[in-house]
């Protein structure tokens, strides 16, 4: 599968993060990125903290560069000083341990009842066929002492016409309050994939 032209379209408040690795200026970029949020924030009457948008814009591009997606999205919302949602795109291709990567395996080996039974629903897309997960997953323990968050999330697996594997696009967040309107944003973001 190509990969080469993958694209996504996505809203402005959603920042793209960067290729983290040497020689990339990380704290160039997450200096310059909270100044822009900030005059953005303040264009809409909300003040910005821009030292801790730009430790969080650094963090966030750090913690997705360790599981090296395709792309990454970070959701910054006026009047909060970090990242409320962060979508990933990754490419999940057959091997010796999975010959036929599609919708239904994805779903198979996706979906979790950490909390519950997952959503899970087939779709076409105008990519392909796909599969959307919506679950909620039990995430790392932030610290030595205290419980593990909850850590919301909805996924699109969609393979390509003519190819052998997918694309998967996978949405995550914290807090409940924002299930409606992320799972919309989501749903919107998944058929405008491009390959």
């Amino acid at each position: 599968m190509d990969i080469s032209d993958l694209g996504v379209n996505h809203h402005e408040d959603w920042i793209p993060l960067p290729d983290v690795a040497p020689p990339f200026n990380l704290d160039a970029w997450a200096e310059g990125t909270a100044a822009e949020l900030a005059t953005r924030y303040a264009a809409e009457g909300e003040q910005a903290d821009v030292k801790q948008l730009s430790r969080d814009l650094r963090s966030v591009a750090e913690e997705s560069a360790t599981r090296a997606p395709l792309g990454a999205f970070a959701w910054y919302v006026s009047g909060f000083d970090t990242s409320v949602g962060l979508i990933e795109l990754n490419a999940v291709l057959p091997d010796e341990t999975a010959p036929e990567v599609t919708p239904r395996w994805m779903a198979e080996r996706f979906a979790s009842d950490d909390f519950g039974s997952p959503e899970i629903a087939y779709t076409d897309l105008p990519l392909g066929p796909a599969v959307r997960i919506r679950q909620n997953i039990i995430g790392e323990k932030k610290r030595l002492f205290g419980s593990r968050p909850v850590i919301r999330t909805l996924s699109y697996g969609v393979q390509p016409k003519g190819e052998k594997g997918l694309l998967v696009l996978t949405c995550s967040w914290t807090e409940p309050v924002l299930d409606e309107p992320i799972a919309a944003i989501v749903d919107n973001m998944a058929p405008t994939l491009l390959l």
